[in-house]
């Protein structure tokens, strides 16, 4: 199984979180972090991906926001161009460019599109999906940039999860104060 896990494709998430470990209504406090660290992460992130892993609602705001800003910054348009993934039974058919609904069980889904040929995937957000994908072993690397607020309140980044032992393996401090902290599940 580690032999197999070395040759298939990484399943990052990538999420942001208050030093609390809260992760709701990330627009009001995350947006004045995004700076020229922020895109400098986000463009190092992608740049060995192929495909973009999401559930409805951040597949819903993302292909809301992402086409409209084309031009503008080189990972943006990364994202634009190359795979969407889409764990949801209640999208239609998905509008952005090369978006593809994952029919039938996701955690099987994923597994698939782990074994198929190509770079990593990058799963944005971190509620139902991940939690659903981290059940299932299905998560190589946790990248969890955590920002200096503290909320008090709202949903953590890992309610109800079970224990999975980590390991640290990169921290990185962009600017703002902003931590990346990159963890790997101990398997």
């Amino acid at each position: 199984m580690n032999e197999e896990r070395q040759t298939m494709r990484k399943l990052i998430v990538s999420t942001y979180a208050t030093l609390d470990g809260r992760v709701d209504d990330i627009r009001e406090w995350a947006v004045p972090f995004n700076d020229a660290g922020a895109v400098e992460y986000h463009t190092d992130l992608l740049a060995n991906s192929d495909g973009l892993l999401m559930g409805r609602k951040t597949y819903e705001i993302f292909a809301a926001v992402w086409p409209s800003l084309s031009g503008q910054l080189p990972y943006v348009d990364k994202m634009n161009s190359m795979a969407k993934y889409v764990a949801s039974t209640t999208v239609g058919d998905p509008s952005w460019d090369n978006s593809h609904l994952i029919k039938g069980d996701v955690a099987d889904g994923v597994a698939e599109l782990k074994q198929r040929p190509g770079q990593d995937l990058v799963l944005y957000g971190c509620h139902k999906l991940m939690h659903s994908l981290l059940e299932h072993d299905l998560i190589d690397e946790y990248r969890i940039l955590v920002h200096p607020v503290l909320l008090g309140k709202g949903r953590s980044l890992f309610d109800d999860a079970e224990r999975v032992n980590l390991e640290l393996v990169d921290t990185t401090v962009i600017s703002g104060g902003v931590c990346v902290l990159v963890y790997q599940p101990v398997r």
